[in-house]
């Protein structure tokens, strides 16, 4: 299984304060973890001994530096576990259960896992996981997910920000089968900083394990950090309500994403 798996941390050189917490939290919560592991920066090192530095250089968005890391692995894995260097894991991994989901996704010849339960599984494959079907709102993301690297491929375009990929890499999703969540989040992680700031409560959890925050990373205020609890409870009570084939019609009107989406071509 280890052989053909990366598992790839996409970062950039602004957020390189975060590297030392990411990787410390994961050598202590996932010590046995069995892929070649990388962290894709620009020109910095992590100085990690358990993380390979990818130097991708200048990058002109989040895709093209997504490109740019794949590029490098394509020839060597057929797949990649990737991640984010803000989520930060804050519990054992359960190293024996995730081999057997990712022996079942492979047999499966599927393309997606994610391994955060969102968005929740549209209908039941097995007894770990379902599938996303296409038509689904925010159906692939680079968040603790196992992606099939050529599918992946095929899904980035150079000049789109993250947040646009999860938008816009769903339409271009519906072509592909084999995209699967889990019923329940299988990685504890802490999202630490959202759009460059560090979130208050994740912020004291990351404290109390007694690392040092880096003082010149901004922190979201009292507003910004219950705007965004809002946004999260909105978007909870959203998808319980209405039937996930409605969801991303009903969020491409209000947000105008549609209109966005036909304008670039993409």
């Amino acid at each position: 299984m280890t052989k053909n798996i990366a598992l790839v941390v996409l970062s950039c050189d602004s957020y390189s304060d975060l590297w030392p917490i990411f990787i410390k939290q994961f050598e202590k919560e996932w010590s046995n973890c069995p892929f070649d592991k990388y962290i894709s920066t620009n020109f910095l090192s992590a100085n990690s001994d358990s993380f390979k530095d990818i130097r991708i250089g200048e990058d002109n968005s989040w895709s093209d530096g997504v490109i740019k890391t794949l590029s490098r692995l394509k020839e060597r894995y057929e797949y990649a576990l990737i991640t984010l260097e803000d989520l930060v894991l804050m519990e054992k991994v359960d190293n024996a259960e995730f081999t057997i989901m990712v022996e079942t996704f492979k047999k499966l010849d599927g393309n997606y896992l994610k391994f955060i339960r969102k968005p929740r599984p549209t209908n039941k494959v097995n007894s770990l996981f379902g599938e996303i079907k296409p038509g689904s709102l925010y159906r692939p993301t680079c968040v603790y997910a196992i992606w099939k690297i050529e599918t992946l491929l095929k899904l980035l375009v150079d000049a789109e920000n993250a947040w646009q990929f999860e938008r816009f890499g769903s339409i271009r999703s519906d072509k592909y089968d084999g995209f699967y969540v889990v019923y329940e989040d299988f990685f504890k992680v802490s999202n630490t900083v959202v759009k460059g700031k560090w979130v208050p409560k994740e912020k004291e959890k990351i404290e109390q394990l007694g690392y040092s925050i880096d003082s010149s990373k901004k922190t979201l205020s009292r507003i910004e950090a219950t705007k965004l609890r809002l946004n999260t409870y909105i978007f909870n009570i959203f998808t319980r309500l209405i039937p996930w084939k409605y969801r991303r019609s009903i969020v491409f009107k209000i947000k105008g994403y549609a209109r966005k989406y036909n304008n670039t071509n993409l």
